[in-house]
């Protein structure tokens, strides 16, 4: 069955600042684009090169001639899905028929009133998405809530809704470790975090700035919060911050018999700054699967299985990640869950397809952002000379999952071996060949 793959990356949950067009989070039609197989139609918040869709359907072995990306070049919203000019274009090319699968990266309210509009045949969790269901899961105060019923071991905090219980939460949470980390309620990447310590400020994970702790905090709250809070925000998060030893989500799809599937797990790589005056800390990517010690491992998995079985006990139907670290002491605690894709989910399923199921097991991957950019056929012939390009033979090299110029001046690259020692190698030899 052919499948609408909906890039609605750029909703009001994927970013605190819904103004914002041009962060990579909304301009990644072209990553996104290795969802697709034979037949699909591709809803893209930008329009993807034709160049570049070659090149990935010769990698994964379909003709992209039979993929389809409609655009508007602008944000993948419900008012643009249920326009009437995006509708008759859409119904047009799947051409009145209902064999057709939904996948979007939220399941919006707008995605399953699209469904009725289409006549596409029902999906388990339409009713659950049609009432923004969905909010329940992609809130930083509602996962505190959610995962605190579960009983899943959470950073020391508290949900504030008001200026006055922030500061109250701040003054409570900060003597734990020194600093505390106030969550926008809607938000991705860090980009709606802010940290606050007593030592000195510099740039940590999860966080876009890190502040000094002033002495009158109620005064810094205020401040804070006019920051963060907006008219859709149901209050913010206020935690003990802990320095971690791992970083690492694991991801789960929920399928139409409520039963969550494991797929994949990973850990967030990031570095300091060449620039000594920035605020936050550079995202390198990610590597699969996640290489956690045996006992935190299984504890990781005991521990999210319960909250991905919540979710699908209260009728959510998709992919969720579950975001964790393991502090310096040892201790597991979770930050969040995101009802939506991954940012591993795209590697994920690229080797799935091509190296198969438990392609875990025995292979290492990473995905990789710092990386000059440079245009596709520059930086295939790179890859050709220095013989680095992927191959379906030895199942072992480097694919360009985005080289989109829009995407800030960044590009990214897949890199599959067979062990996490062949990968940092060959990406030391990327960088080296696209210097």
């Amino acid at each position: 069955m052919p499948k609408i793959i909906i890039l609605n990356v750029g909703t009001a949950h994927a970013l605190g600042d819904h103004s914002s067009s041009t962060h990579p989070i909304t301009r990644s039609g072209w990553r996104h684009a290795w969802f697709a197989e034979r037949g699909d139609i591709i809803v893209s918040p930008v329009a993807v090169d034709a160049e570049f869709l070659r090149y990935l359907g010769g990698t994964m072995g379909f003709d992209p001639g039979t993929v389809t990306v409609l655009s508007r070049e602008r944000l993948v919203t419900d008012e643009l899905l249920l326009s009437e000019d995006f509708l008759a274009d859409l119904g047009a090319l799947t051409d009145g028929s209902p064999g057709w699968r939904l996948m979007p990266c939220f399941w919006t309210q707008g995605v399953a009133e699209l469904a009725a509009r289409l006549g596409i045949e029902p999906q388990a969790g339409l009713g659950f998405a049609a009432q923004r269901g969905a909010d329940l899961l992609n809130r930083k105060t509602h996962f505190r809530q959610l995962a605190a019923g579960a009983g899943l071991p959470l950073p020391e905090g508290s949900v504030a809704r008001t200026p006055r219980e922030l500061a109250q939460a701040i003054e409570r949470h900060l003597p734990r470790t020194g600093t505390v980390i106030v969550k926008q309620d809607d938000g991705a990447g860090g980009l709606g975090n802010l940290t606050l310590t007593r030592g000195e400020p510099t740039p940590l994970p999860g966080s876009r700035e890190t502040l000094k702790a002033g002495e009158d905090l109620a005064a810094q709250a205020d401040e804070v919060w006019a920051a963060l809070a907006d008219d859709l925000s149901h209050g913010l998060v206020v935690e003990s911050y802990h320095a971690s030893a791992y970083q690492f989500y694991l991801e789960y799809v929920i399928g139409d018999d409520g039963v969550p599937r494991f797929l994949d797990s990973g850990e967030i790589r990031l570095r300091p700054d060449s620039d000594p005056e920035s605020t936050e800390l550079v995202w390198v990517g990610l590597d699969l699967p996640a290489a956690l010690p045996p006992a935190l491992t299984a504890e990781a998995m005991h521990q999210s299985l319960r909250l991905a079985e919540l979710t699908a006990r209260i009728g959510y139907r998709g992919h969720i990640n579950i975001d964790a670290i393991a502090t310096a002491s040892g201790d597991l605690v979770f930050n969040e869950i995101n009802a939506r894709w991954g940012g591993g989910l795209v590697a994920h399923d690229i080797c799935e397809r091509l190296i198969g199921r438990g392609y875990a097991d025995h292979h290492a991957v990473a995905t990789l952002r710092d990386v000059p950019p440079a245009p596709l056929d520059d930086v295939l012939r790179v890859l050709d000379e220095e013989q680095l390009r992927f191959s379906r033979d030895t199942r072992e090299g480097v694919l360009v999952l985005a080289c989109d110029p829009l995407l800030v001046n960044q590009m990214e690259c897949l890199v599959v071996g067979a062990s996490r020692d062949w990968v940092r190698e060959t990406e030391a030899r990327l960088r080296k060949a696209l210097a």
